[in-house]
């Protein structure tokens, strides 16, 4: 992420605590909500009358507010902070990544929280009556907590049961892609383009993991017919020799030639195939058609041109 970026987002979170504080202030004193119907606001000042004190309800001092918004603006550089360590934090063992990037989510919404309280405190709001109220969960639950809840649980569920872990190369609806993190809400995946998708837990249906298993790398090889066929497969076994030598980390046994797949008008269409791990498999791909090439450039035999 470049700096405009982060430039951007630190401006946005901005902003949002700004609304945030500014819903807050209007709730406490539903006189303001002046769009809103008239029983409405009835209702919004029977509430703070009931969960906040009179003081506050009467008028706000400017000294609350600003000790309410600087509890936000605090809240939000420690959630940072909480995610730049917890990113910092690398390993090679995918199961490592996963559990410190829980560990990281976990304290960045727990951090979230607890300045939010802290925050209603400094505006006389009594959190915990007002969180038990049964009206105020309704609410909440009327604004979307249920999905956030399936998400939360969804997400434990994940983690601990080991479906997929960070590293992992997944395919979701079709999108196949990398796991770059799996969090309490969504999980952000990442193709060979650098596309990042970002999924909601709960909306995870059904995925293949790429990763449980070794995949197979798939090259078709277009011959021309002027070729002699034997010459042809002698340079295709010298090409596969080399490219597990070369790269044994890549190919997790000799790749195979498979033979003759397809006699075409204009060519014939012969297939090798290769073990190797899923994240390697196009990596593999691009060597075996490199090293095929080198070899029949070597032995003297052409490539036909293939529309």
């Amino acid at each position: 992420m470049d700096k405009q970026t982060k430039k951007s987002n630190n401006t946005g979170r901005i902003i949002l605590l700004g609304i945030v504080l500014a819903v807050i202030l209007a709730a406490l004193n539903p006189a303001f909500l002046t769009f809103l119907p008239q029983g409405m606001r009835e209702y919004l000042a029977q509430f703070s009358a009931t969960y906040f004190s009179k003081s506050i309800v009467s008028g706000i001092t400017l000294e609350a507010v600003a000790a309410a918004g600087l509890a936000l603006f605090i809240t939000w550089l420690a959630g940072d902070i909480v995610k730049n360590i917890s990113s910092s934090f690398k390993t090679k063992k995918h199961r490592s990544e996963t559990i410190h990037q829980l560990v990281g989510s976990l304290l960045k919404y727990t951090i979230y929280i607890i300045g939010f309280v802290v925050a209603l405190g400094c505006l006389g709001v009594d959190a915990a009556a007002m969180f038990v109220s049964a009206g105020v969960v309704g609410i909440v639950v009327g604004f979307g907590a249920q999905s956030l809840i399936e998400d939360v649980i969804t997400g434990l569920f994940i983690i601990f049961e080991g479906e997929f872990e960070v590293g992992d190369i997944i395919t979701i609806d079709g999108f196949r892609g990398e796991v770059k993190s799996i969090g309490l809400r969504t999980v952000s995946i990442i193709d060979r383009g650098g596309n990042i998708r970002i999924i909601n837990n709960s909306e995870i249906s059904s995925l293949i993991n790429l990763s449980e298993v070794n995949s197979v790398a798939v090259v078709n090889i277009p011959v021309s017919y002027n070729d002699k066929l034997a010459d042809v497969e002698s340079a295709i076994a010298h090409a596969l020799t080399e490219s597990k030598n070369k790269f044994p980390e890549i190919f997790k046994s000799q790749p195979v030639y498979k033979g003759v797949d397809k006699l075409i008008e204009t060519h014939i269409e012969l297939i090798v195939v290769a073990t190797v791990a899923e994240e390697d498999i196009y990596t593999a791909r691009r060597i075996l058609h490199r090293e095929i090439r080198l070899a029949f450039e070597e032995a003297g035999l052409s490539t036909p041109c293939v529309e």
